[in-house]
């Protein structure tokens, strides 16, 4: 549903049974009577009633035994509806929360932050043990894939570096400065790694393709001089390349629990290293085999062309990585369904409210930024109207997902709510 420039009847008949997106309702208008019907709303004498939580739940679709002969649109929209009731849910489950207990959500705040604080130190020194060991594993082998790990381990270290500099500076609040924090240098750390990263992979692919052009001038030239890379895949090398992977999956598993931009930073980080390091170490198995005779010489082009993959596969998380990140700096709209979680909110807030006019939330770099139009009566007194607003802008900002929330208190909704800002 677009909440952007909607005006809302605070009337439940001019709202429609659920807000959810407007492509999702255009969907199921294809939709024969006879399957529809059964979930049709029908009008309710309380009118209250209507668009309560209990209502809503009441629409639940779930699974039905005749579901598998829904068409694949019709079975997307039941399962889109049946998610924004889990989220309105959620959104009306932890108002209630909060009205018992205020402090339960800074709580958990707080022990997410300490959490994450810890899961950054290990990463620190996990990583530069792994660094040390991997780099004595790539001289001893000489395996390029190998090598493109060790690469890969020296870019963590400087995630782990970075991110914890920027945990300690947005820390450290400076009101003067930065009055509303410095919450966006998560991002732009993230920004910065994944251009250290793909630089980084460039240059192992770089090297790689050097070996194999070698390496088939051995096998095709006539009286050549040229010689096979070496490649030693002995013991230590091997064991260094399992610890790594046995280290990263339980680093993964740790932070991917915790839910913010660092932690998710670091558990994509994490999970890329066990993918690349099971390669890495297969192929230089593979090529250190053909170094050795021991299979079909030409299978040592494996080790460079794993690292060559290697490193295609870093570049592209990390451009994925980036490409949402700055996104977030842009100020990248938020999803029709959280829109639909402050539309509720703003609704059930007072029935002093007469109209929603205008919904709005976009990323402010790690979180949201929403500003919300509302109507109340043209002869309000001013005490009563800021009341509104402001318990409103509290109890949205309470949400985990937003950084801060702005209230506009208007008496009509007949002008264009662009018009109350310049456009740039």
């Amino acid at each position: 549903m677009d909440h952007t420039n909607e005006s809302y009847d605070h009337e439940p008949n001019s709202l429609p049974f659920s807000t959810i997106d407007i492509n999702q309702q255009n969907e199921i208008i294809s939709v024969p009577d006879d399957t529809r019907t059964e979930n049709q709303p029908v009008p309710l004498p309380d009118r209250e009633y209507y668009y309560s939580m209990k209502h809503l739940q009441e629409g639940r679709r779930g699974q039905r035994a005749e579901d598998s002969e829904l068409p694949r649109r019709v079975k997307r929209f039941y399962k889109n509806q049946d998610d924004l009731i889990d989220v309105f849910e959620r959104v009306d489950g932890a108002r209630a929360e909060n009205e018992a207990d205020k402090d339960a959500y800074q709580q958990k705040r707080d022990r997410e932050q300490r959490m994450s604080k810890i899961l950054a130190r290990v990463s620190l020194v996990a990583n530069i043990a792994l660094l040390i060991l991997k780099i004595v594993a790539a001289v001893i082998s000489h395996s390029l894939s190998v090598v493109s790990s060790v690469i890969d381990s020296a870019v963590d270290l400087a995630t782990s570096v970075i991110l914890l500099w920027a945990w300690r500076a947005i820390k450290k609040r400076d009101l003067y400065q930065y009055p509303q924090g410095r919450t966006r240098l998560e991002p732009i750390a993230i920004v910065i790694l994944s251009v250290i990263m793909c630089a980084a992979s460039v240059l192992v692919i770089y090297e790689s393709i050097n070996t194999i052009t070698n390496d088939a001038g051995y096998f095709t030239e006539v009286n050549t001089t040229k010689t096979l890379s070496e490649i030693d895949m002995s013991a230590l090398p091997i064991s260094a390349m399992a610890v790594t992977i046995v280290s990263k999956a339980i680093l993964f598993f740790l932070c991917y629990r915790i839910k913010t931009p660092t932690m998710s930073a670091l558990s994509s980080d994490h999970q890329n290293d066990v993918a690349s390091n099971i390669v890495a170490l297969i192929c230089g198995l593979i090529g250190s085999f053909a170094y050795k005779q021991s299979i079909n010489e030409k299978l040592i082009f494996i080790d460079p062309i794993g690292a060559i993959l290697i490193s295609f596969y870093i570049i592209f998380t990390w451009i994925r990585q980036a490409n949402a990140q700055v996104k977030r700096l842009s100020g990248f709209t938020a999803d029709p369904q959280f829109l639909s979680q402050i539309t509720w909110i703003t609704y059930h807030h007072s029935p002093l409210i007469e109209k929603i006019d205008t919904v709005r939330a976009f990323y402010f770099g790690t979180s949201f930024l929403v500003e919300v139009d509302i109507v109340l009566r043209e002869d309000m007194m001013l005490k009563e109207a800021h009341n509104i607003g402001e318990s409103l802008q509290k109890k949205i900002e309470e949400l985990p997902e937003v950084e801060r929330a702005f209230v506009h208190v208007d008496y009509e909704y007949s002008h264009s709510p662009g018009d109350e800002h310049r456009v740039v």
